[in-house]
């Protein structure tokens, strides 16, 4: 593991924290050694080690922010073909995600593990786009994958769907787990800064949550997610909804 991991942005350190750590720790290095210089001048060569020793340290913390800006296992769109990867997004397209969904639901029949499925539909995401022009669709697109990207865990598969529909495959979870999971996901896009042309917007998701049945095939299991979150969008939108058989 990465003796520094906590000062990465995968530690959780970001942006003005980041800069202000690393700055300290050039600084306070290159502090102590030019004043142990002078209190010894003649152990100089150590002290100077002492300074770079500080320096490497930096830019190796440096390196491994930018080498670990996204989080691949998301929606492990890095790692995967570029015929599988949205153009806009950058998680995995229609085919991508879908292939993930079935690679989940064959490990689930053959192990006997859960598996559940998030639909989330971008809330009046059309309707800003008509008031202020087909550029407002990436931005919004954009924004939403990230907030979605930030938030998922390590096994978990995001993927834009289709439109405004984006899929989350979390292996290894049941439908309660998924809820909390879908509530974290609806609250991060909610919260998230969204710019359209220069102005401040802001779009939320709904969400419809369905757990894998075994012997279920893939139509079924993706049409109760999407029965989910049509039932969300239709409380108005904003909220998880879970897929129940009862009417």
């Amino acid at each position: 593991m990465n003796p520094l991991f906590f000062l990465t942005k995968q530690g959780g350190l970001r942006r003005k924290p980041f800069v202000i750590v690393t700055g300290a720790l050039v600084l306070v290095t290159g502090v102590a050694a030019i004043a142990l210089s002078l209190a010894w001048p003649a152990l100089w060569p150590v002290f100077a080690l002492l300074q770079a020793a500080g320096l490497a340290i930096a830019v190796y913390v440096l390196a491994s922010r930018i080498m670990n800006v996204r989080r691949p296992a998301a929606s492990d769109s890095l790692a995967a073909p570029t015929g599988l990867v949205d153009d806009i997004t950058r998680t995995l397209n229609r085919r991508g995600i879908t292939s993930s969904l079935i690679e989940a639901m064959a490990q689930s029949q053959r192990y006997g593990t859960p598996l559940s499925l998030v639909s989330l539909g971008i809330d009046g995401a059309q309707a800003l786009v008509e008031h202020r022009g087909p550029e407002a669709e990436a931005p919004v697109l954009e924004t939403v994958s990230a907030a979605l990207s930030e938030v998922l865990r390590l096994p978990d598969r995001l993927g834009r769907y289709e439109g405004w529909e984006f899929l989350v495959v979390l292996p290894q979870t049941r439908t309660a787990q998924a809820m909390l999971v879908a509530e974290r996901l609806r609250e991060a896009v909610a919260g998230a800064p969204l710019t359209v042309k220069g102005e401040k917007a802001a779009v939320t998701v709904s969400g419809g949550i369905a757990e894998f049945g075994r012997g279920q095939d893939l139509e079924r299991f993706l049409a109760n997610a999407h029965e989910a979150l049509y039932r969300a969008q239709k409380a108005g939108g904003n909220q998880v909804y879970a897929f129940t058989s009862a009417p």
